[in-house]
């Protein structure tokens, strides 16, 4: 009787273990199989599921783990997807349908796109080592050292990336960016060259070639290279700024004017671009002596962006000009008339004319002299007066060349007098010799006595 029990237990437990093996070997994985096919038809909520009760029965099951994370990484819930990569690497069970390499690789974007920047570099550093010959792991690590301004790291990355494959033009492109930061323009042309030499519709390196090539001066090729870039609708507002200071540059106004006003027709309201295009916009102004539309655009940088560069200093400098008709007239007056202000002025300080040398539209240089005393054959001496109508701060540099004039022109004094200020480097210099500064309010004071 004992041994009939023994025998009917043994075969339960054969008969347990057939099925067990059967069901391991033919209906799980098959079940799995179709699990696969509806994650790639889209049905994930119901994959999931059913994965999760595989999974309660036997958490080792790497497949199970897999599928699951590429079900969550679906339904974009990145997080436990991570997880679920974390899992399959963690037993290390990898076959023709788990292959590390593919594991880690999409564990490593999940986590750039998580935050997990620290992590994504692990993974593809662990990545360069599985597949050396890979130049896609070396990119993404330069990418990631890049972005966060590692620029000496991810340059020895893309480097390895253009040995494995030179026609990588993303490769190219961003090592062109590295040189151009740390203003190696030669070396940055050449890759930006590489890029649009692969890629012609590549325009960020078109952009980029644009402003290295403006960095070196060659303001015509530049030009050229922000027209093609300009066809990106995402880069065209900050072509349009860039073309115009090439134009500057060039001392070509009515372009650069052009230029500018046409970015304000499509730019951001409130944005870096918009406020840029307006500055230079008004320096254009400035240049051509409208002073009132020159102003204007910075009252409107300043409603929006008061602090932007130097505007609150250009509207203070400028503040008479709204205010007194005779600094305005001063100001934005043509040349003939700016010239016969001057001669006024000198004339006014009871100074003889004896040369009058026009420098250009903003800057006169008079040579005047007076008797050091009342009789008859007292000898004349020279004063260089030079008049200023600009809002530019005078620094001591400037005071320094025209003083060394000042023998070669026979003067022993030297007077300025501007529309702007003076630095203290300037007020210094000038206190230890033969030199008179007249700021703004002197100014105003001496037009107002004609």
């Amino acid at each position: 009787m004992i041994l009939t029990y023994a025998i009917i237990f043994l075969f339960i437990v054969l008969l347990a273990m057939i099925m067990m093996y059967a069901l391991q070997t033919f209906v799980i994985p098959r079940r799995i199989d179709e699990i696969a096919q509806m994650i790639e038809a889209g049905q994930t909520r119901q994959a999931i599921k059913k994965l999760i009760d595989i999974l309660e029965k036997d958490d080792r099951n790497t497949y199970a783990h897999y599928l699951l994370a590429e079900a969550y990484a679906k339904e974009n819930n990145i997080k436990f997807a991570i997880v679920e990569y974390r899992q399959v690497l963690k037993y290390g069970k990898y076959n023709d349908k788990i292959r590390e390499v593919d594991v880690r690789t999409k564990l490593a974007k999940l986590c750039l796109e998580n935050g997990a920047v620290d992590d994504a570099k692990s993974e593809y550093l662990i990545l360069t080592k599985l597949e050396p010959d890979n130049f896609e792991h070396f990119f993404e690590l330069g990418a990631i050292y890049f972005r966060t301004s590692a620029l000496d790291r991810a340059m020895v990355f893309f480097k390895k990336s253009i040995a494995l494959n030179a026609r990588h033009e993303q490769s190219h492109y961003y090592l062109g960016q590295i040189y151009y930061q740390n203003n190696l323009y030669s070396d940055a042309k050449q890759s930006f060259l590489e890029a649009i030499k692969i890629e012609t519709n590549n325009y960020r390196a078109h952009y980029f070639l644009g402003l290295v090539l403006r960095q070196m001066s060659d303001y015509e090729w530049a030009v050229k290279e922000f027209d093609i870039a300009q066809k990106s609708e995402d880069l065209k507002v900050k072509c349009f700024l860039a073309k115009g200071s090439c134009h500057m540059q060039k001392g070509m106004i009515p372009k650069a004017m052009m230029e500018f006003e046409r970015g304000l027709k499509f730019a951001r309201k409130g944005s870096d671009t918009e406020m840029g295009l307006r500055y230079y916009l008004a320096e254009c102004y400035e240049k051509t002596r409208d002073l009132h539309s020159a102003i204007y655009q910075w009252e409107k940088i300043a409603e929006v962006k008061p602090n932007f560069r130097d505007v609150q200093m250009k509207l203070k400098n400028y503040a008479e000009f709204r205010q007194d008709d005779r600094i305005k007239d001063f100001l934005i007056s043509g040349l003939s008339q700016f010239e016969h202000t001057c001669r006024k002025i000198v004339e006014a300080m009871n100074f003889t004319i004896s040369d009058v040398n026009i420098i250009n539209d903003t800057e006169i240089e008079i040579i005047g002299s007076e008797s050091e005393g009342k009789w008859r054959n007292t000898r004349a001496t020279n004063r260089i007066i030079r008049l200023l109508r600009t809002t530019d701060t005078i620094q001591e540099k400037f005071l320094r060349a025209v003083h060394e004039d000042m023998k070669a022109k026979n003067a022993t004094r030297i007077i300025v007098i501007t529309t702007g200020e003076f630095a203290q480097s300037a007020i210094d210099f000038a206190n230890t010799r033969p030199i008179e500064l007249y700021g703004k309010n002197e100014l105003i004071n001496m037009l107002r006595k004609f």
